[in-house]
């Protein structure tokens, strides 16, 4: 049992308290599998605590062949199957899944992180429509909407700085400074100069409306772009959007890409849940020329251009 003592409940990938108890997840695993897995024999790739294998079980899998890359997480694997007297029902395989593996009628997995690609999805999503892949589709999808300058300048200012009074509309400043006042917080705030074209700004930046105000903000916009994968390819590097920006070239725009998984009916957005917000949210300030986005599927890393 030394490998306990290897295994951080809170951090580890597969078994930390934050992912096997987000209930959005797990209730979005428990509809999908579901519709799919009974009497059939099924891959799980990526076991953790065997959670999504159990599910399947639930829902009258035959079989499970599962794989778990990590030791330490193999042999806690390894554990609950025997306590459960499963043996007989999942096979458990201490290796990484590789596409040359034969794959049984159904897979399932949640090898994604907070930007989708980082874990190395990619490479396990199937070439064709021949076996059923579980979600079988995973997206990106870039919202927007203009927002107050106030509000981009807050975003952007040093996170060092007190949190006050700061409604985040445009309105009289005199109005904001006697409030502060007031209220006995009679602020410096730096003066952010927002320049024309792309500006960035940390996902997890504390601000007067707390640590992901853009991503409540963002949900009262529109999805701009987006793509939708199902399928490996052998020569796919990323994933490539333009986005007209014809519109907003007087305004400052909150982009933020939005990255998630569907099956049927059901969608599961990632910054719901314990992921937490994609990376990569930028401002564009009075942009003049068309924006490109490119989607990395090794790093999962997000990266934005003007177009020439």
């Amino acid at each position: 049992m030394d490998f306990l003592n290897h295994i951080d409940w809170t951090n580890h990938d597969g078994v930390n308290l934050g992912m096997i108890n987000d209930f959005l997840r797990n209730q979005f695993y428990d509809r999908v599998l579901s519709r799919y897995v009974k009497d059939q024999d099924c891959t799980d790739i990526g076991f953790g605590t065997g959670l999504l294998s159990i599910m399947a079980l639930k829902h009258g899998a035959r079989h499970i062949r599962a794989f778990e890359s990590d030791v330490n997480r193999y042999h806690l694997g390894c554990e609950i199957i025997k306590r459960l007297g499963l043996q007989d029902r999942i096979e458990l395989v201490n290796k990484r899944y590789t596409r040359d593996i034969e794959s049984t009628p159904v897979t399932f997995t949640e090898t994604v992180n907070g930007n989708l690609w980082w874990e190395g999805l990619w490479n396990s999503l199937p070439s064709d429509n021949s076996r059923v892949f579980l979600p079988s589709t995973y997206f990106l999808e870039l919202w927007a909407i203009p927002i107050p300058e106030r509000f981009a300048q807050g975003l952007c200012r040093p996170c060092s700085e007190p949190r006050g009074f700061n409604p985040a509309v445009d309105i009289d400043q005199k109005f904001i400074h006697v409030v502060n006042t007031m209220r006995g917080n009679i602020m410096n705030v730096t003066e952010v100069n927002l320049t024309p074209g792309i500006v960035t700004f940390p996902r997890q930046q504390e601000t007067d409306w707390g640590w992901i105000p853009y991503m409540r903000a963002v949900k009262a916009g529109q999805v701009v772009a987006s793509y939708h994968a199902q399928h490996w390819h052998p020569e796919q590097r990323h994933f490539e959007l333009t986005v007209s920006t014809q519109s907003w070239k007087d305004q400052c725009v909150l982009i933020v890409p939005r990255m998630g998984m569907k099956q049927d009916n059901d969608t599961l957005y990632l910054d719901d849940g314990h992921w937490g917000p994609g990376e990569d949210p930028i401002i564009l300030v009075r942009p003049d020329r068309d924006l490109v986005v490119q989607h990395n599927i090794r790093s999962g890393q997000i990266s934005y251009t003007l177009k020439d």
